[in-house]
């Protein structure tokens, strides 16, 4: 990376924003949430913003273009993802400052988010160095010197911050953790920082301080995981070790990890450490994660996040949507899968939770189909779709709309009800319309198929 990588980010940032759209966006989400007061507003406004650009992930929603374009080691374009995200989060500052009604321009808000990046790299001292001469910048005209002499120095920390390197095992989920849990706490600290017109030392180690507790109990999450099967190898130790070290976290936080590696906390403790709902979802989705890098899905690994989930008082149906989601969200994004080598892992969990749950699909297949069969547009729409027939979108919403309705009443099969639960439908698609045969004509595929000496299919002769 080149010196000014830094500043010149965080220019380009800050000519492309708009307050006005920052603005917008806000307002709409306090129309939709109105019963917040300005600091839950807040607060859940951080959330839903990374949320939605993908950093609960670890990765912002960037194209494949901007991840592989012009380059081809991995290690630029994990750069290339890291660049990506310092761009999410240097939105979301300028962002929460527009909600606290503190919309600054040109070099005095580029300097404004030099600030906030020191404070996340806990550099107090150089964050309060910066704020002070933000009062010498010019309105217009090129940069003064000592504001890029201020930027190279906050650069390099926000470099050294940058967790490009990870294992597959257990890396990639500290990775995404840590990106996240960073960037809320960036977002925390510019709320901070503009509500207080300066650096507060108190409420900078308040944020700072949850920051350090969040990282560590993301880290004993996924810990538990990993020895929920077996004790730690020789080599697991020195990757988590590496790890612990990276996370920059207090010696007593390091201490208790480490403690973990040879007494690893069963999902109780975890669970009891969680202080709030927010918290308790994020981590269960990393853990989730954890498993989906871990390339297979164990007994022992299904059990720990089933204790968990349940301690944190999510039920199994809900469980599975949420798996499905993980595994949805990167199978869409394989760019930045094949940027840390795990597309493979991905791949073969997501088969794993697909066979589950066709089997569940299976054994309710004749309750399924006989509700299809008595709604005529519905049987209608799914044969045609079997058939191979393009349907238009109105015909699609139908076909979507009325699946759910139909699933609802498959008590087995509320996972589809539940928030999120439309991304299994395609797997429904699979098997459905051979099941809304009639059955003479399934006699005779069958019949065919053994002429041919193949093997008949026996999802047709369920419904």
């Amino acid at each position: 990376m080149g010196s000014d990588f830094f500043f010149s980010l965080l220019a380009d940032e800050v000519a492309k924003f708009s307050d006005l759209e920052a603005e917008a966006r806000l307002e709409n989400f306090r129309r939709d949430h109105p019963d917040y007061d300005i600091k839950e507003l807040v607060r859940r406004w951080v959330e839903f913003r990374l949320r939605q650009a993908g950093v609960v992930y670890g990765t912002p929603l960037v194209s494949e273009e901007e991840v592989t374009q012009g380059v081809r080691s991995d290690l630029a374009r994990r750069r290339a993802v890291f660049f990506a995200i310092l761009r999410v989060e240097a939105d979301l500052a300028m962002e929460v400052g527009c909600t606290v009604s503190h919309c600054s321009r040109g070099w005095v808000r580029v300097a404004e988010l030099m600030v906030c990046f020191a404070l996340l790299g806990r550099k107090l001292r150089l964050a309060r160095t910066i704020h002070r001469r933000i009062g010498e910048l010019p309105e217009d005209g090129p940069a003064p010197a000592f504001l890029l002499a201020l930027a190279r120095r906050v650069g390099r920390h926000v470099e050294r911050r940058a967790y490009l390197a990870g294992n597959p095992l257990i890396g990639l989920p500290v990775h995404n953790g840590f990106n996240y849990i960073d960037a809320k706490t960036l977002g925390r600290l510019a709320v901070a920082y503009f509500e207080r017109g300066g650096v507060d030392p108190r409420a900078v180690r308040r944020v700072l301080d949850h920051q350090d507790e969040e990282r560590r109990m993301l880290m004993e999450g996924l810990i538990g995981l990993n020895l929920a099967e077996r004790p730690a190898s020789g080599e697991v130790r020195r990757i988590v070790r590496a790890q612990i070290r990276a996370a920059g976290l207090s010696w007593c936080n390091r201490w208790r990890l480490r403690r973990l590696l040879r007494h690893p906390a069963p999902a109780e403790v975890v669970a009891q450490a969680v202080k709030n709902e927010r918290f308790g979802d994020f981590l269960l989705e990393q853990v989730i994660l954890g498993a989906v890098l871990d390339g297979h899905f164990s007994e022992s690994e299904s059990l720990y996040i089933g204790r968990l989930a349940g301690l944190l008082r999510v039920p199994p149906a809900e469980l599975a949507v949420r798996e499905a989601r993980v595994v949805d969200f990167y199978q869409s994004h394989k760019a930045y899968l094949d940027a840390f080598m795990v597309s493979t892992a991905v791949k073969s969990y997501r088969q794993q939770l697909l066979s589950r749950l066709q089997r569940a699909i299976q054994e309710n297949l004749g309750v399924i189909a006989a509700e299809v069969r008595s709604t005529g547009e519905l049987a209608d729409l799914v044969k045609r779709w079997g058939l191979g027939e393009r349907l238009g979108g109105a015909e699609r919403a139908r076909l979507r709309r009325g699946l759910l309705d139909v699933l609802r009443t498959v008590p087995s099969l509320a996972i589809f009800s539940l928030p999120g639960g439309a991304v299994l439908l395609p797997l429904l698609l699979k098997v459905l319309p051979a099941a809304l045969k009639p059955a003479s004509l399934v006699e005779r595929e069958r019949q065919r198929a053994l002429d041919r000496g193949g093997e008949p299919s026996d999802s047709g002769g369920r419904g």
